[in-house]
């Protein structure tokens, strides 16, 4: 029996870092754009190269398992050497990987290449491959005894698997966190109606929520989002507030603590597994936020989405020393007043 399987995409993430980047912004009316830059035509040479595996699917299950949560891996990877380094990732790290490898149509394990900025933002260009190929029915659905599906951004066939195992999930009393990213939300809510009715709790950032919803206040944004189908809704914005709307309607926010940003990428991961955790451990909302910034502010401070992914009692230590505190607001429900 596990506490939590994850459902996502595997990736060899590569980290190339040079100074020899620029920003560039583009001002238009009611918005402005900035872009990574480099010389055309030159051949610029690189200061660090680091080699990781990614993807949201493994982010999540290295993150719940470090946690203490019993912890399986669904996903596909392809037959060639790195493929080798996720399975040997998984089994370090004490999870099971429930997934399949193949080579289908000639695709490949999933690539990322992730380009820093001066700013310590990050662009990602990524390959799916076979990420997008995980089919129902390879599946053993006897293997599928848990209490939560953690569910990350997987498109195509991958994303129909998803959706029949969010039906399969409601039949069976098996709970979701959902976690969609930006090219999944621009799809639009007819896209994604179906799975986000089957789910308990969702967490997304502020721009993908806006996709979603469309421009308004974050409680209206919520509330919103909630009528969808989710109980919990977590609305995420960088170092700015965390939002969210319980399956009390209690309205919290919390202000992330500051601390040196060398890298985000798996930052989000980390704060919706480790919530996830946390709520899973106490079924208490204020406690699951307050753990959930407390990793994702340590995976900032490193390069590599898993790099320091804390242990539970770690977690609550950062908690303690930040002194992160939970905020309850008013909403049509509920009081207001702060939660420690």
């Amino acid at each position: 029996m596990y506490d939590v399987i994850t459902i996502g995409s595997n990736t060899t993430d590569v980290f190339v870092y040079t100074d020899k980047t620029k920003t560039v912004c583009v001002r238009a009316l009611d918005e402005e754009i900035c872009y990574i830059s480099y010389p055309i035509g030159s051949k610029l040479l690189i200061d660090q190269l680091d080699f990781y595996v990614g993807g949201g699917g493994t982010n999540t299950a290295v993150c719940l398992s470090r946690l203490g949560m019993k912890t399986g891996y669904m996903g596909k990877v392809g037959k060639e050497y790195r493929a080798e380094m996720v399975l040997k990732l998984l089994e370090d790290e004490s999870i099971d990987f429930l997934g399949s490898a193949d080579d289908y149509k000639d695709n490949k394990s999933g690539y990322s290449v992730i380009l820093d900025s001066l700013e310590r933002t990050r662009t990602v260009l990524t390959y799916k491959g076979v990420n997008d190929y995980l089919f129902y029915d390879e599946i053993d659905l006897e293997k599928l005894e848990t209490g939560w599906f953690c569910m990350t951004s997987m498109m195509k066939e991958s994303f129909k698997t998803q959706e029949k195992l969010s039906q399969y999930a409601a039949q069976n009393d098996i709970k979701i966190l959902y976690n969609p990213s930006n090219y999944l939300c621009e799809k639009g809510l007819d896209f994604l109606e179906g799975l986000l009715r089957n789910v308990h709790i969702l967490v997304l950032n502020d721009e993908e929520s806006g996709i979603l919803v469309g421009k308004k206040k974050k409680i209206k944004k919520l509330r919103s989002l909630k009528e969808l189908g989710p109980r919990i809704v977590i609305i995420t914005e960088g170092g700015k507030l965390v939002h969210c709307l319980d399956d009390k309607d209690h309205y919290y926010t919390l202000q992330p603590p500051e601390v040196e940003v060398v890298e985000t990428t798996g930052a989000g991961d980390a704060f919706a597994a480790t919530f996830l955790a946390g709520y899973i451990k106490k079924k208490d909302t204020p406690y699951a936020l307050r753990l959930a910034a407390a990793n994702s502010s340590s995976v900032l401070q490193y390069r590599g989405a898993k790099k320091k992914l804390l242990a539970l009692e770690d977690a609550e230590e950062v908690v303690k020393k930040k002194n992160i505190a939970v905020e309850k607001k008013e909403s049509k429900k509920g009081s207001q007043g702060k939660e420690r």
